[in-house]
């Protein structure tokens, strides 16, 4: 009787030393697949980052001071064009149209711009013309007509020299030259230089 007692009592423990290692062997196969689930889910949200924001970054890095003048030029004449033709009284933001001017030109700049208006002075930067393009008319069909050189260059700064040559009976050539400081990966321009001598300047000055 005892004897068989003890066999129960023996294989009883077998059983259950068993069944623990069973369970713990379980537990640990489920906490592999838990963490396993956790590290392919980071590299799918990391994968996602990825994917969405390099392009953006890669975009920022591809555009060169030219186009990014270009780009600008064509849209505020495009847009001055349109809010004025609409009878738009020109007030502080006529300056700029309504655009989101701080995409394309730095905070030094648009505070000067700002200051002179306040002061009475704008005028002084170009004459009666517009800072930016020299003109005092905007029409939405000269952007086709603008093209863009640079003329210098190195890693931080470029001159661009941005020309407007009129269709037949809207005026003679004209050209600018921008000044774009690079602010991390975006070019921005901090300066137009005024037109004094002659409305098409090379941009090789200075």
């Amino acid at each position: 009787m005892d004897i068989c007692v003890c066999s129960m009592v023996v294989i009883g423990y077998q059983i259950l030393n068993s069944t623990v290692y069973i369970l713990g062997q379980h537990i640990a196969m489920r906490n592999r697949s838990i963490k396993f689930i956790g590290i392919r889910n980071g590299y799918k949200i990391l994968s996602l980052c990825i994917f969405t924001l390099f392009p953006l970054w890669a975009y920022a890095q591809s555009i060169t001071p030219a186009q990014e003048v270009l780009e600008f030029y064509q849209k505020y004449m495009i847009t001055c064009d349109h809010m004025f033709s609409n009878g738009a009284e020109k007030k502080r933001d006529g300056l700029f149209c309504n655009m989101d001017i701080g995409k394309y030109i730095t905070k030094e700049l648009h505070k000067k711009i700002i200051s002179a208006y306040k002061s009475g002075t704008y005028s002084d930067l170009t004459g009666d013309r517009n800072y930016f393009t020299h003109t005092q008319d905007f029409d939405a069909r000269w952007a086709s007509f603008m093209s863009v050189t640079e003329i210098k260059a190195d890693r931080n700064n470029s001159v661009i020299r941005l020309l407007m040559n009129f269709p037949k009976g809207a005026g003679e050539p004209l050209a600018v030259c921008v000044r774009l400081h690079r602010e991390s990966s975006v070019w921005k321009i901090y300066q137009v230089d005024p037109s004094l001598y002659t409305d098409l300047p090379d941009c090789k000055d200075n």
